[in-house]
């Protein structure tokens, strides 16, 4: 197959819009139809984390502390999230998983692991270690710009 330089960033687009199509189904199948694929980083963070800072969850989800905030407050009208204080520092708030969210967890880690077959189902591990190493070189290369 011919490869042209100026279609990467293109092949990338297309590639995340087909996994969050993946999602958004397997989401729904699953009856969680009330969140985007997109927040589904930041559930993790609060899942695997929570209690947890919005700026901690910024910095691990290399998103922006506004988006996040914004991710958030969407998040917590929704009933996914909640906030509490932090007992360290009263002008911050740490924020948790509601028995809500926590329900879905296990539901989304099946359906993240879905998308994990889907996308290597035909790479050998030495192709899929191929491509994270020149994956980090191109995020390398971004990072140093």
């Amino acid at each position: 197959m011919k490869t042209s330089d100026s279609h990467f960033v293109y092949k990338l687009s297309v590639i995340r819009k087909l996994a969050f199509s993946f999602l958004e189904e397997e989401m729904a199948r699953a009856g969680v139809k009330d969140l985007p694929p997109s927040f589904g980083d930041i559930l993790y963070i609060v899942h695997t984390r929570g209690p947890v800072s919005v700026k901690d969850i910024a910095a691990q989800s290399y998103k922006d502390k506004s988006t996040v905030s914004t991710i958030i407050h969407q998040l917590e009208i929704k009933g996914y999230v909640q906030k509490e204080p932090d007992p360290s520092d009263k002008r911050k708030v740490r924020v948790s998983l509601t028995l809500q969210a926590e329900k879905h967890m296990e539901s989304m880690a099946r359906i993240s692991a879905g998308l994990k077959e889907r996308l290597f189902q035909d790479m050998s591990r030495e192709e899929r270690d191929i491509l994270f190493l020149l994956m980090d070189k191109i995020e390398g290369n971004l990072k140093r710009s």
